[in-house]
């Protein structure tokens, strides 16, 4: 399914962990993203980055507005949401992820304490190297290589990590799969306190993010205003002039 024409796959966490476990042993190169209003609205005007969501081996709607805009347009209702960080968690505590694991993203520190936080609660995970998100693409890329991994997780915010991923994939053949994770090492490290549970449930993180970053106050009217009128449009305009 397509909302404000970038691609969703309808899955729960159980179903794309296994599609994961497939993507790491069938010999080829794989990559996951995790759209959220944001993404939208910067896919209606950067083409670019609309088509790497698109060609995506798994879209999954990381944040509730593309789960209300699917019922808002009428097409096929998403099931729910994908979280970064919860996937992120997901492959070390649930799937037991035994494949050797790269994060790259974040400022100075911040990937290695997420990764301390991991082996504290997954003590089997394999995770071969951290990276900052500011050094040079051939630095990063020879560290990854040098490592081994076979799954990368990178959190460089959007778009820069999706078209990372897109660009430099095939200059890391020992990766099967790569991620775009956003802030889910600052969530982790716990440099960057998750919303509380309240929040969480009935999809207000954006107010919590507000109320302890309001420097976050542009994006969050992009993800929710922008956001909103894009939706009506294409469902009460757009549709009209389609009939």
């Amino acid at each position: 399914m397509k909302i404000l024409g970038v691609r969703f796959d309808n899955l729960n966490l159980a179903e794309v962990l296994q599609k994961i476990a497939g993507f790491l042993v069938d010999g080829q190169q794989h990559y996951i993203v995790l759209p959220y209003a944001e993404f939208l609205v910067e896919a209606q005007k950067d083409e670019e980055f609309r088509n790497i969501l698109n060609q995506a081996d798994l879209s999954l709607s990381d944040g509730v507005g593309p789960v209300w805009a699917s019922r808002i347009i009428g097409q096929e209702a998403l099931r729910g949401r994908i979280m970064g960080i919860d996937l992120v968690w997901a492959l070390f505590v649930e799937s037991g992820v035994q494949s050797r694991v790269f994060l790259f993203g974040a400022r100075e520190g911040v990937a290695q304490e997420a990764a301390e936080k991991i082996r504290q609660k997954a003590p089997q995970a394999q995770i071969v190297g951290t990276l900052n998100g500011y050094v040079g693409d051939a630095e990063a890329i020879a560290a990854i290589n040098a490592s081994g991994a076979e799954v990368l997780l990178v959190g460089l915010g959007m778009p820069k990590q999706e078209k990372w991923i897109y660009d430099n994939l095939k200059k890391m053949p020992a990766v099967k799969v790569a991620i775009g994770v956003g802030g889910a090492f600052d969530f982790i490290s716990g440099r960057v306190k998750r919303a509380p549970g309240i929040f969480q449930k009935i999809g207000l993180e954006w107010l919590w993010r507000l109320i302890i970053q309001p420097r976050r106050i542009k994006r969050i009217f992009r993800s929710i205003a922008i956001f909103l009128w894009l939706v009506i449009k294409d469902k009460f305009v757009w549709s009209n002039s389609r009939e």
